[in-house]
This record gives C-alpha cells, sequence and structure tokens, in this order.
C-alpha cells in the first residue's frame, strides 16, 4: 500500500508526447525506432520468401522476437509510469478519450496502434483502485485545450495545429497541452468534491 501524499495530478494524454502533466513535465513516448526498423525487415523478408519454407521459419521467428521486444518495451514504460503516478499522487485526473472514434482518422491510427494509449489509460486505472487512489475521468466534450486555466475564457476557434496560445482576456501564454491537463485537474477535483 502507498502512502497518501495529498497531492493531485491531472494527464492529457497525446500522440507527439506520450503524456503532459498538469505540473508542467512531459513524458515522451517510449523510442522504438529500432524494433520498428527490424519489424519492417522482416516483414519484407517474410514476403519474399516460400511460405512455410524452412527460412520462411526462421525468419518468422526472428520477426516474432523482434515484436515481442518492442511489446516488452511499451508495457515497461506504462508500468513504470503508472507504478509512479500511483505511488506519488492521491487524485490523478484524466480525459475519457474516444480512443475507438480516434482509429477512424486515417492520420491518427498508425501512431495510436503504434503506443496503444489505452494500455496505458487502463494499467492507471486499475493501479488507482488497487493502492486506494481517487482515479477520475472527465467528460470527453470538456474544452480541456480551449479554456484558459487562469481566467475561464474559451477559445472557440482553437484547432489542432495550435500548440501555443495567449489568452486574449487575462494576457496568460499557454502551452496547449499543459493548459489542457490543468484544467482536466481542476475539473476533476470539482466533480470530487
Amino acid at each position: 500500500m502507498f502512502e497518501k501524499t495529498g497531492k493531485s495530478i491531472g494527464i492529457d494524454l497525446g500522440l507527439k508526447k506520450l503524456a503532459t502533466l498538469s505540473n508542467g513535465h512531459e513524458i515522451t513516448n517510449p523510442n522504438l525506432k529500432k524494433e520498428d526498423k527490424m519489424i519492417k525487415k522482416y516483414q519484407k523478408k517474410l514476403s519474399r520468401q516460400k511460405y512455410k519454407s524452412k527460412n520462411y521459419q526462421k525468419t518468422l521467428k526472428k520477426y516474432y522476437k523482434w515484436l515481442n521486444r518492442k511489446n516488452n518495451k511499451i508495457q515497461n514504460t506504462y508500468h513504470h509510469l503508472s507504478k509512479h503516478l500511483v505511488k506519488k499522487y492521491d487524485l490523478i485526473a484524466m480525459e475519457d478519450l474516444n480512443i475507438k472514434g480516434m482509429f477512424k482518422n486515417k492520420k491518427w491510427a498508425p501512431k495510436l496502434q503504434k503506443i496503444g494509449l489505452h494500455k496505458l489509460l487502463q494499467m492507471i486505472k486499475y493501479k488507482s483502485e488497487w493502492y486506494e487512489k481517487t482515479f477520475i475521468q472527465i467528460d470527453r466534450f470538456y474544452p480541456s485545450s480551449k479554456t484558459c486555466n487562469k481566467c475561464g475564457y474559451q477559445k472557440k476557434d482553437l484547432t489542432l495545429d495550435i500548440r501555443q496560445w495567449t489568452c486574449p482576456s487575462c494576457h496568460t501564454h499557454h502551452n496547449r497541452d499543459t493548459n489542457a491537463a490543468k484544467n482536466i485537474l481542476k475539473e476533476a477535483i470539482n466533480i470530487n468534491s
């Protein structure tokens, strides 16, 4: 059992950065360049070999070795991150992402498949329950990126390509993801109180 810390954190999950925390920390995706390169190499080799031949079987073993290595690297990263968050924070807030809907976007689908955000979300969720920490998912339609976390102004014309913006009301400069994480935390605290 982890001790209570009295601390809370908001998490904004992303594709370029795995997660941005409400305290400003950014967590990068695991580096899978080598694994992806080797998987691609053996996929290409398999396509040129005679199906079920001895060489095909040897290549298939190598292919699965790299595929497993990639999956283990992702699992390991997610286990360490989820354990760290649950150990350090009593309240963990995240968005209820529509991952199925995100997969329909052809541009995002390969990245989503590669990083498996759903896995990370589930790990944080079940570890929070195990260690009696509070896990809150806020509504997916809550405008966390578009709302200024200082004054509450909503920038309705904020598009996905805008990564930084300045609030026209209170003139606070925002990093889109950090601002979203702070708003996610604020909304979770309101729900929890």
